[in-house]
């Protein structure tokens, strides 16, 4: 059996897998709402059309972007920010993206080894920073992410054993069951909706993932997370609509980084 590699050259590794990840998320974030502006329920045909085509450029003078400019973190940090082209400042999603991408590819490598888990939850964190992302900006969690998010729990689960996709599946249901549930009933008290369908179906995933046992830490944690934010930015004093997406998200990430036992121990395997 080979020798494990050291920390200095898989911790790096994993560092730049994270950054390239983190690139892609860049231009998945800033192109699905254009394209759900353009129409509301387009294909993933097309959705990967519109991520392959325009190449990258400058948002603002328009010129493609060459390959030393698309270095993730580095050809920001050495253009200080700013386009090349047009001296423009670049947008602070990516390089934020691109770092938190690094960090967590590091962190979930450290916590599950070179396994199918951690392959498994770097793809389930780097979808759900996306749509933290789009909800935060457009109020929207779309479905060509919320819903392929909860296939792939699903079937994660399926490859682990019989127990952990029974427990999934009503983790799934349970999931979108309690919001949507909590959404009619708020529509009926005041008339009209208080969460959008789109954190339903982004519990459902979570479930998926994480079996339903972790639901009650899922929306602990989350409705935590959006109550703080909300006293210290100030939408719970305006009253401002505040997407619930992020908290979620948040949440769901926060549990593939530090699990708890009592329902996660198949992640062990």
């Amino acid at each position: 059996m080979p020798a494990p590699l050291p920390d200095s050259i898989w911790l790096p590794a994993l560092a730049m897998l994270g950054l390239a990840l983190g690139s892609f998320l860049s231009v998945l974030v800033a192109r699905v709402p254009l394209l759900l502006a353009e129409d509301a329920h387009p294909g993933h045909i097309r959705l990967l059309a519109r991520l392959s085509w325009p190449p990258s450029h400058c948002p603002h003078c328009q010129q493609r972007l060459r390959l030393a400019e698309l270095l993730p973190l580095l050809s920001w940090l050495r253009q200080r920010g700013r386009c090349r082209h047009c001296q423009q400042p670049i947008a602070w999603r990516y390089p934020l993206l691109e770092a938190l991408m690094a960090l967590l590819s590091v962190m979930l490598g450290s916590r599950y080894g070179l396994t199918a888990t951690f392959a498994a939850a770097l793809l389930c964190c780097a979808t759900l920073l996306a749509l933290a992302w789009i909800d935060a900006e457009t109020f929207w969690l779309p479905d060509l992410l919320t819903l392929p998010l909860l296939w792939a729990g699903l079937l994660f689960a399926s490859l682990a054993s019989p127990w952990q996709l029974t427990a999934s599946v009503w983790g799934a249901a349970a999931g979108y069951a309690g919001l949507a549930g909590l959404n009619a009933g708020y529509r009926a008290w005041r008339g009209q909706p208080g969460l959008g369908g789109g954190d339903a179906k982004l519990l459902a995933a979570l479930g998926a993932w994480h079996g339903g046992l972790a639901l009650p830490w899922l929306l602990t944690l989350a409705a935590l997370g959006g109550l703080i934010w909300a006293v210290c930015t100030g939408p719970l004093r305006a009253r401002r609509a505040l997407a619930f997406g992020p908290f979620l998200a948040m949440a769901g990430i926060a549990l593939w980084l530090w699990p708890l036992p009592l329902w996660l121990a198949w992640m062990e395997y």
